[in-house]
């Protein structure tokens, strides 16, 4: 790909739309902030479903967790948020670990020296997860002492986008992996962007040219990485976490997998 960070208007969205065939969009910062969607994103997305196949990569992360053998037969920890558990009880997974576990809710010599875990879990899933405290990383760590136990992160998105990231800066699921890491003494098994497993569920499931893919993402290191590193095209949208500035820097830094080929300010300028 060429990295020239190309700026799209409509009329070149629709030039270059003749030769794509599948669009993979990131969610958070490129279809919404926070509760409310990108202006213009679900107009876009609408047209582009009558002609495109569309991937969430971020639904994929669960769904290639799910086909693993380990997990259909055994039951999962999980720290994780709503997505999640949707894909596990989509899938009949069982799972422990969600929603709040307050060490108030155990004595101290039980909690230290005697950490209740369930006999049947042979998984751990971490993900962004708002309840993430000392007893779910006790917990976890606890289960990954088991070399046995299949230990998988989401992603490793360090910040959130919101409407602006100068005043706040909301952390994010690498925070928490990170805690998970160093108390387990163990990697995992990484399903979000720019890893390999997301980018082949997707051309293994829907059998896609990625010279004729479109990555659109809001972030250099994982979204556009992610699009380059497979031979895919990609487009920045400024509505998230990285800007033009961010992509100069990677310019002067000869950093060309974090650079894309097109951008625009956001979805909607496309229309």
């Amino acid at each position: 790909m060429s990295g020239l960070c190309e700026q799209l208007d409509p009329t070149k969205w629709a030039k270059l739309l003749k030769n794509i065939d599948t669009v993979i969009f990131d969610a958070d910062g490129v279809l919404w902030l926070e509760m409310d969607a990108v202006p213009g994103s679900p107009e876009l997305i609408e047209r582009l479903a009558a002609m495109d196949d569309i991937v969430n990569p971020q639904v994929l992360c669960a769904v290639e967790v799910l086909q693993r053998t380990v997990l259909t037969k055994r039951k999962v920890y999980l720290i994780g948020i709503q997505g999640l558990k949707d894909e596990l009880d989509h899938n009949g997974v069982q799972y422990v670990g969600d929603g709040s576990d307050h060490f108030e809710n155990y004595s101290e010599t039980e909690f230290l020296y005697d950490v209740p875990l369930d006999p049947e879990v042979g998984a751990v899933i971490v993900g962004f997860d708002s309840h993430f405290n000392y007893v779910k990383l006790m917990k976890a760590a606890n289960y990954l002492r088991d070399p046995n136990c299949l230990f998988i992160a989401s992603n490793e998105d360090t910040i959130f986008p919101g409407p602006n990231l100068n005043v706040t800066m909301a952390v994010a699921t690498a925070a928490i992996v990170t805690a998970v890491k160093v108390a387990a003494q163990r990697e995992p098994i990484l399903m979000g962007k720019p890893f390999s497993t997301t980018y082949n569920y997707i051309r293994a499931r829907w059998n896609i040219d990625p010279e004729r893919t479109l990555m659109v993402g809001d972030r250099c290191n994982t979204d556009i990485k992610f699009g380059v590193d497979h031979g895919m095209k990609t487009m920045l949208v400024l509505s998230g976490v990285h800007s033009l500035a961010d992509v100069d820097t990677y310019r002067k830094e000869d950093h060309k997998y974090l650079l894309p080929d097109f951008y625009a300010g956001k979805l909607g300028d496309l229309l």
